[in-house]
């Protein structure tokens, strides 16, 4: 047993032997079936408040208990017949590379503490339990290695911990590696128990039941039209009421049946009340016993939101201190992340001798890594957020000089161009400097040499090694396009910097046709996320559309008006309704050259606007099948990773179809798109933090992680989620029993779900552009025609 300094374990002399040594437990064998049924009474818990959320799997459900498994370890978790079972098809090479494991609870200094649990599986193993620290330096704070059968067995032990407290302790079962016997393996716990006199369990907060009449939780603008649900099996209309926060009448209805609604597996009724425009705060939906969330109506219901939204690309700088008086409140202030960026190595792989100064720019996710793939799209978003205000729109001072709450709020520029040049100076660090092997090509990303966990180290103290990664085209075509991007959009206001940034997005463009097919690697996710594409001729039309948008230079005109994407723009993604992802971008350009005065001769941007409005015609069409009026559908019965983000990036298209026709059906489809955002939908959830009765509360984040360590704070308003996505990658979805999900309701949210409920630029990028469109539009709307 290997046993830190500061633990002092108790155990039963006369089974030390019978354990083969392991000395921290007490073993009595109990009679049993096969691993597949076991049997017997359950055993009493030790004396004391139980720290763990689930010791019985009674319920069918092991949350929170997960599995972990490190390449090239491999398996599943179930519960059957009343006990979790981890099926590990292979072992790994480490024996934490195969377990099982339950976080969400403190160990305190002083306590002493009883550990029971049964265990089996279905052939003779080895296994490593142990209560300690869930990361780096992984110390342990009761620990041991021991034998198993294909016969249930109560183990028993106890301990008194002498360190510090640790509020991010976990309770681990280890099976892999040598300590497993063969593969494929079934390793069986039941009735686990982790006890301290001194420990009161709190309440259970279990969720409560969902409204079954599902609105927009933040609101709806009185001119435009106002659609809700009710979750109910009645074939026949039903009556509904409009209530006012005092509880009157002030409008009444009745519902239209819909039927099965196929993405969210919910029998709806239409709703319809339109027809309320008096402005106000508390109303409610009634559809007999069933009443809503509360909800406003009037025209500034997403002025803070496109305000919050854009805060949370300051939240996430990296290399520069988070200030209170930015950030509104001390819990999210931080000293500066990453200082160490300013000189950054090549990783081992990307055949390069350098370092670079990589400081500063934005942290992508959840995580603490930099890429340039999705930093593309993130900052183009921005800088396109800009230009449509500006050429389009008519509220681009709202952006203006101390409007928004970063340190640049004083320096007579657009706020809007501060944040966003943050970012961009990040990404011309990342090219190959002149001299250098494919110099002029860029670095697909930077980002730590492996995964950091949640709740540990917030970015100021993050000890862990950080590489530069080998070059792609696709980064270097992101470079070119948003360089070029900005350099027609900083001219006005420094034209230094523009020069700066159009020579190199030259320069990148220049590398990648003399590179044209330098791929990020798939396998590349030791750290961070690979952001492989290896279809690049759309970042291709992308880039040449922003260089001659701003050059005007024939070279790029040729380009663009040869690739296939200069005539029609994308409307999928493979199968996934959508016209633009870090991945798929050729809309990007067209969007630009549509956008700016003179890009084009006036018939071919009037061709290039007209190709927006037949995408929205696709979106419209999607959103008057859906139940929940969705510009989106599952495609093979499935959506993807981030599907919020899909339905952002079409309402995209919605709006500027919009501004291109000044059809009232294009706004009432991004006012369609925002609705299923902010709590019009199967889980009843707003999908953006701060906004909303149900709004999100944990999403995962390094820092924002006070569900997982309440020393670190929870998330601040305008953060918005990547929803449901039927994959359910992550230990924490799959143990919450999501399998088999329909589309629509594969979410949970909770900071370990990262492939439900992470957070990122390119997601929080279209919510701020909506919001701000919305806040703009939504108030000149005309009122609806009566039905």
């Amino acid at each position: 047993m290997k046993q830190m300094s500061h633990v002092r374990s108790y155990f039963s002399l006369a089974l030390k032997a019978a354990l083969g040594g392991f000395a921290a437990f007490g073993c009595s064998a109990q009679a049993g079936t096969p691993a597949e049924s076991p049997q017997g009474a359950v055993e009493p818990p030790p004396a004391g408040g139980n720290l763990l959320k689930n010791s019985t799997f009674e319920t069918g459900a092991s949350l929170p208990w997960m599995t972990s498994f490190t390449n090239p370890a491999t398996g599943e978790a179930v519960v059957e017949n009343g006990a979790l079972c981890v099926a590990v098809e292979k072992k790994g090479s480490n024996p934490w590379d195969a377990q099982v494991r339950h976080r969400e609870m403190i160990v305190q200094k002083g306590h002493t503490y009883s550990v029971k649990f049964k265990a089996w599986a279905d052939k003779p193993t080895k296994v490593r339990p142990k209560v300690g620290q869930a990361g780096p330096p992984y110390g342990e704070y009761w620990a041991g290695t021991l034998d198993v059968t294909t016969e249930p067995q109560t183990f028993e032990g106890t301990f008194t911990m002498s360190a510090d407290d640790d509020r991010t302790a976990e309770f681990a079962f280890h099976f892999g590696g040598n300590l497993a016997s063969a593969e494929p393996l079934k390793f069986c716990i039941d009735d686990v128990y982790l006890t301290d006199p001194q420990f009161t369990p709190p309440p259970d907060a279990s969720r409560a039941a969902l409204p079954n009449v599902r609105v927009n939780q933040v609101g709806y603008y009185p001119g435009l039209a106002k659609y809700a649900v009710a979750v109910n099996t009645a074939t026949e209309p039903l009556d509904w009421k409009l209530l006012a926060a005092d509880g009157k009448e002030v409008l009444a209805g009745k519902t239209k049946p819909l039927g099965m609604d196929a993405d969210s597996g919910d029998t709806l009724h239409a709703i319809d009340f339109s027809a309320a425009k008096n402005e106000g705060e508390g109303y409610v939906l009634e559809v007999g016993a069933d009443k809503s969330y509360p909800f406003t109506i009037g025209n500034d219901i997403y002025k803070d939101v496109k305000y919050s939204a854009l805060a949370y690309f300051y939240h996430n700088r990296s290399g520069i201190e988070i200030k209170a008086e930015y950030v509104g409140d001390a819990k999210w202030a931080r000293p500066a992340g990453h200082l160490s960026d300013k000189e950054v190595p090549c990783a081992p792989e990307a055949q390069c001798d350098y370092k670079l100064d990589v400081s500063g720019g934005w942290y992508d996710a959840g995580d603490h890594g930099k890429y340039v793939v999705n930093g593309g799209i993130s900052l183009w978003t921005m800088l396109n957020q800009y230009e449509r205000l500006k050429d389009l729109g008519s509220t681009v001072k709202d952006f203006g000089d101390g409007k928004l709450k970063i340190p640049e709020n004083a320096n007579q520029k657009n706020d809007l161009l501060d944040e966003a040049r943050w970012q961009m100076e990040w990404m011309l660090k990342m090219q190959v400097p002149a001299g250098q092997k494919m110099a002029g090509m860029v670095h697909h990303k930077m980002h730590d040499k492996e995964w950091t966990a949640l709740g540990m180290k917030p970015p100021t103290q993050a000890e862990m090694l950080r590489f530069l990664r080998p070059v792609s085209t696709a980064a270097t075509l992101n470079l070119a396009a948003t360089a070029a991007q900005a350099a027609r959009i900083y001219k006005p206001v420094d034209g230094a910097f523009a020069a700066k940034c159009l020579k190199a997005a030259e320069t990148a463009y220049a590398a990648a046709k003399a590179n044209p097919a330098v791929f990020a690697k798939k396998e590349d996710t030791i750290g961070g996320g690979p952001y492989d594409d290896v279809h690049v001729d759309d970042e291709f039309y992308w880039a040449a559309a922003e260089l001659y948008a701003t050059t005007k230079k024939p070279a790029y005109k040729t380009d663009l008006t040869a690739s296939k994407y200069f005539k029609e723009i994308s409307t999928k993604e493979g199968d996934v309704p959508t016209s633009m992802t870090w991945a798929l971008t050729d809309a990007l350009g067209t969007i630009s050259l549509a956008t700016v005065p003179g890009a084009l001769p006036k018939p071919e941007q009037d061709a290039l606007r007209q190709q927006i409005v037949g995408a929205a015609d696709k979106y419209l069409a999607l959103i008057a099948k859906q139940g929940y009026h969705t510009p989106f559908a599952s495609a093979g019965g499935s959506y993807p990773w981030g599907s919020n983000s899909f339905v952002l990036n079409n309402a995209i298209i919605l709006a500027l179809a919009y501004d291109f026709s000044k059809d009232q059906k294009y706004l009432q489809g991004t006012v369609e798109a925002m609705n299923y955002i902010f709590g019009l939908n199967p889980m009843v959830q707003s999908y953006v933090t701060g906004y909303g009765e149900n709004a999100l509360k944990h999403p995962h984040h390094r820092f924002w992680s006070h569900q997982v360590n309440e020393q670190f704070p929870e998330a601040p308003p305008g953060a918005v989620s990547g929803g449901p996505n039927s994959s359910i990658q992550d230990p924490y979805a799959k143990a919450a029993g999501l399998k088999g999900c329909k589309p629509q309701k594969c979410f949970v949210d909770h900071s370990e779900a990262w492939s439900v409920n992470e957070i990122t630029i390119n997601w929080n990028a279209p919510l701020a552009w909506l919001a701000a469109f919305l806040d703009e539009q939504g108030p000149k709307a005309a009122p609806p025609k009566a039905n």
